[in-house]
């Protein structure tokens, strides 16, 4: 814990602000707003977490016709722009880049936050260089450190992007390879600190359950080979859980077509955090057919309720050399481990119990808060 605080108020350590335009639908469980990514996740739960913790923490979202200004399990929410608002090349400018400008001058905080690649990077970097505030940018996954990122279109958020990794105070990282990255392609040392997930309230699985699947229906996901794998797996259940990419609306259709059209599928499209979150605990096993990731939440979903999880990527978490969860290479490969796991009961209570074990020991809410007060620590010093 951090014994003096940067600020000169006796009410909290320090003042952290988030600017998170895309989290408000996760911190207000709001049903109507369709955006629920990992990166959200993970910084609503931090906030929460920091605010129990003895810290101030501010939060900058997008404007949903919310209140200027409301507080949200401690956490003061402060509204930017609209999604929409403004005009095709002149909002860049006005109204997204001034009001977060703005909203970052109210907050006055001594820390600032941001977190995934883009032109706000840049921007949370030069805001606090300029009034001599601290920042940190997080990753959300692999590509982030990837020279001239597939994440970003536009050559402008890309300068202002490299700009922010250049200039912030702190770069976290999610695995060791993203570790890597960081230094090999932008020259900058990162810290490692793991991903978080707070213990579920009566946390569960379900013995006879069905093979699940969670995120947003995007081509990069490759939702098709979920399908394709109930194709293989008729008798097993499988349930699918995922709102569609705005980019991409058709793409959402037709895996929902799909889906649909197959009777041990329950597709149930777009689901808020929370509800989402429920469905792990009917599940045996969790499915992720992305090619590429950073540290998905989802396994941290899967891993506390002791389910195991089959994937194409690894994620990098080791005990004694061996990976936790199951990694597959091919399709066909994925149908054999899934049906292993739904009829060999001593093989997937293993596997389930290996998750449990790394779970508890690494990704809890207390080692990430330790992992962040260490940073903060050194900032601190550095102001004295």
């Amino acid at each position: 814990m951090i014994s003096k605080k940067i600020t000169s108020s006796p009410d909290y350590i320090a003042h952290i602000c988030f600017v998170a335009p895309t989290a408000f639908s996760v911190m207000s469980g709001d049903n109507n707003i369709e955006t629920v990514g990992g990166a959200e996740v993970q910084q609503v739960i931090l906030a929460k977490a920091l605010v129990k913790t003895g810290y101030k923490v501010t939060m900058i979202c997008m404007d949903h016709g919310q209140d200027n200004q409301l507080v949200i399990d401690g956490v003061c929410m402060l509204k930017a722009y609209k999604p929409h608002a403004g005009l095709p090349v002149i909002r860049f400018l006005y109204p997204r880049l001034s009001t977060i400008w703005q909203c970052m001058k109210n907050a006055d905080a001594d820390i600032y936050y941001q977190r995934t690649s883009g032109m706000l990077t840049g921007v949370v970097a030069a805001f606090c260089k300029f009034t001599g505030k601290k920042s940190i940018f997080s990753g959300a996954s692999n590509p982030d450190f990837i020279k001239d990122t597939p994440k970003i279109t536009y050559q402008r958020d890309r300068w202002l992007y490299e700009y922010g990794l250049r200039n912030v105070d702190q770069i976290i990282v999610q695995n060791p390879y993203q570790l890597q990255l960081c230094k090999e392609n932008y020259h900058r040392d990162s810290i490692l600190i793991n991903s978080c997930y707070p213990y579920p309230a009566n946390a569960t699985n379900n013995p006879s359950g069905y093979i699940l699947w969670v995120g947003t229906i995007r081509q990069v996901k490759r939702p098709d080979l979920f399908i394709k794998l109930a194709e293989l797996l008729p008798n097993y259940s499988f349930v699918m859980v995922g709102g569609e990419d705005s980019s991409d609306k058709n793409f959402y259709n037709t895996i929902k077509a799909q889906a649909n059209a197959l009777p041990n599928v329950q597709f149930l499209g777009f689901l808020p955090y929370a509800q989402a979150d429920k469905y792990f605990d009917g599940a045996r096993l969790f499915v992720n057919t992305s090619d590429i990731e950073g540290f998905p939440n989802t396994f941290l979903q899967a891993w506390a309720r002791k389910i195991p999880t089959v994937s194409f990527f690894d994620c990098g978490a080791r005990k004694n050399g061996q990976p936790i969860g199951l990694i597959v290479e091919s399709i066909t490969q994925m149908r054999d481990v899934v049906e292993k796991n739904m009829t060999n009961n001593q093989e997937w209570l293993s596997q389930g119990t290996k998750c449990l074990t790394y779970y508890k020991v690494n990704y809890s809410l207390q080692s990430a808060i330790q992992g962040y007060e260490a940073v903060f620590s050194t900032f601190l010093q550095s102001d004295l």
